[in-house]
């Protein structure tokens, strides 16, 4: 797509955004219209004192009608005032409520999309399209449009009044302005690669800086510095570096516009002092022509800035569609009924073309049964556990629930038939009632104490300051490894769906609640389908079937004891297990 073809596309992308408050955007912007009518309205009065006064004597001054005149500039002064306030005031109602509409839509959308969307976009871009990205429509709808708008026609209206008073004065006003303009709106269209280059540099930065937060623990653990982290430092430099390359491209065309702005003076005033020495003008006249000549240019400096600014717009626009346009996972049109067990036909699967992380392979699981996934690191075996609830979709192949292929449920309805629990856990920011009620919001308040009794974390919950209405920290900051797995499994006890997928779920769990917590856990699967993947073969040799993963294929398939006997890597696998556990430091 051409340039102007695609600015084209963007700016309809942007005007799209706007239109549930098309109504209220219009009125902003009627508003301001008017408001500039009246801020045009006191110089013209001015004009008409200084005409109305002359050189009269006093005794022939109708000081009746230039009292009238003073108090039609105060009112329309106050007229001006207001129209702008309530110009600005419905702007930034309109924005802010198709900000929040845009933020909702975006986070909706990112339910719809693949994990695989995730592993392409760093977190830093996804916050910069909802953070960053997002405010800049804030400031192009609350503030650029109504100023814009105000902006074009107070240049307009009072170009018509200066011509209409006397053209010759008009020309001498306004005649250095458009060249500035000109070269200055010669300049836009070019910087959008720089300003793309610019996105994309915030973009990292915001990456760096999530990841050099986040990786505190382990920057002060090895005494490294700001300097240091030289992902942090470079981003940041690269951003320095982008700007200072965009204020050089700028500043020549923006120093030349600055000028002829105000250049203005220079032709106005000895033309107009000229013009009344030899009589062809009045002195209210040139005093009028001075007046609005001073401030004639800085409506266009607004509307300059608009396009400039236009610029930054447009690419954001841009970021924002691309996440509300991006693939999401299909959605059947009839949500068909899932059945039991869970089948996969020749799944294949792989993060790029190239590797294949599941190669074809065929499993059943029957419902009602407990089924484990062992391996070395790398099989598959997550890869395979997130395949189940679609996290992604198979490349090939089918994942069935009974005979119903996952792809013809829709997501809500897959998702009520998960409970999951993996390794690392996530939690909000958040009260940790709040965190359990993600489980089931309609849990009764007994119902939420028995989950977390017997997933046992209702003990160190009624230690924490306020208890259930303690506020855990980002990412559960304020508890232990192992609170918070515990956590995770009160909440999937009270989600009570009929698969439960656990990925290591006792890993950060201390000895002597793993055994309380797996008791737990065993009574909820009695009459579930239950998924577990675990390094610690211990927590699941009473599995009714293990599968062993080697290389994205199944190697071996069995009970415990079959496969000590027919497979020689669980066989190994057990017996480093085994070894392991006498091992000390």
């Amino acid at each position: 797509m051409k340039p102007k073809q695609k600015n084209k596309s963007r700016l309809s992308g942007l005007l799209r955004m706007a239109a549930p408050q098309k109504g209220k955007l219009i009125f902003s912007g009627l508003l301001a219209i008017i408001g500039e009518g009246f801020g045009v309205l006191p110089f013209f009065i001015i004009y008409r004192i200084i005409a109305e006064v002359g050189g009269k004597p006093l005794s022939e001054i109708e000081q009746r009608f230039i009292y009238m005149l003073i108090i039609y500039a105060i009112v329309a002064i106050i007229l001006k005032h207001i129209c702008m306030g309530a110009s600005t005031a419905l702007s930034h109602v309109s924005a802010y409520n198709i900000l929040y509409d845009l933020r909702v839509e975006i986070a909706k959308k990112l339910r719809t999309l693949s994990l695989g969307y995730f592993n392409k976009q760093n977190t830093g871009q996804i916050k910069k399209v909802m953070s960053e990205d997002v405010e800049q429509m804030e400031i192009f709808l609350a503030h650029n449009i109504p100023d814009f708008t105000a902006a074009f026609f107070y240049t307009l209206l009072t170009a018509i009044v200066l011509f209409v008073v006397d053209w010759r004065l008009a020309l001498a006003t306004i005649l250095a302005i458009p060249i500035g303009a000109v070269i200055q709106m010669m300049t836009m269209g070019r910087g959008m690669d720089i300003i793309n280059k610019w996105f994309l540099a915030t973009e990292k930065m915001n990456a760096a800086m999530i990841e050099y937060i986040q990786g505190m623990p382990i920057i002060k653990a090895f005494n490294h510095t700001v300097e240091s982290f030289s992902k942090y430092s470079g981003s940041i430099e690269d951003c320095l570096r982008i700007e200072g390359q965009i204020s050089k491209r700028w500043y020549l065309p923006t120093s030349i516009f600055s000028v002829s702005i105000t250049a203005n003076m220079l032709l106005l005033l000895p033309v107009g002092a000229a013009m009344y020495l030899a009589g062809m003008i009045t002195l209210g006249k040139f005093v009028f022509f001075l007046l609005m000549g001073v401030g004639f240019g800085s409506p266009m400096w607004v509307m300059i800035q608009f396009g400039r600014f236009m610029e930054k717009h447009l690419e954001s626009q841009a970021r924002i569609d691309a996440v509300l346009t991006a693939k999401p996972l299909s959605e059947p049109d009839q949500s068909e009924t899932p059945g039991k067990g869970i089948f996969g036909n020749t799944v294949e699967f792989g993060y790029n073309r190239q590797n294949k992380v599941i190669n074809g392979i065929d499993f059943s699981i029957p419902a009602r049964k407990f089924v484990a996934l062992v391996g070395p690191s790398g099989a598959g075996k997550t890869t395979l556990a997130r395949l189940i609830p679609r996290f992604w979709d198979v490349e090939a192949g089918s994942i069935t629930l009974g005979e119903t292929d996952i792809r013809n449920i829709k997501t809500d309805d897959l998702m009520d038939q998960f409970g999951l629990i993996f390794q690392n856990v996530y939690l909000f920011n958040d009260t940790v009632l709040a965190n359990l009620k993600l489980g089931n919001s309609d849990a009764s308040d007994a119902k939420i104490v028995d989950a977390a009794k017997k997933a046992r974390c209702h003990e160190f919950i009624m230690k924490l300051p306020r208890g259930y209405d303690t506020v855990i920290g980002e990412k559960g900051a304020r508890i232990s490894g192992g609170e918070k797995q515990r956590l995770s499994i009160a909440r999937a006890l009270l989600k009570d769906s009929p698969i439960l997928i656990l990925d290591e779920a006792t890993a950060f769990i201390d000895p002597e609640n793993e055994a309380l917590v797996q008791g737990a856990i065993n009574k909820l699967a009695r009459n579930k389908t239950l998924v577990v993947i675990a390094h610690r073969i211990s927590t699941i040799i009473a599995a009714d079937e293990i599968v062993v993963l080697d290389k994205g294929r199944i190697a071996a398939s069995g009970t415990h004891e079959q496969l000590l006997v027919n497979s020689e890597l669980y066989k190994n696998m057990w017996e480093t297990h085994t070894t392991a556990q006498s091992w000390s430091l």
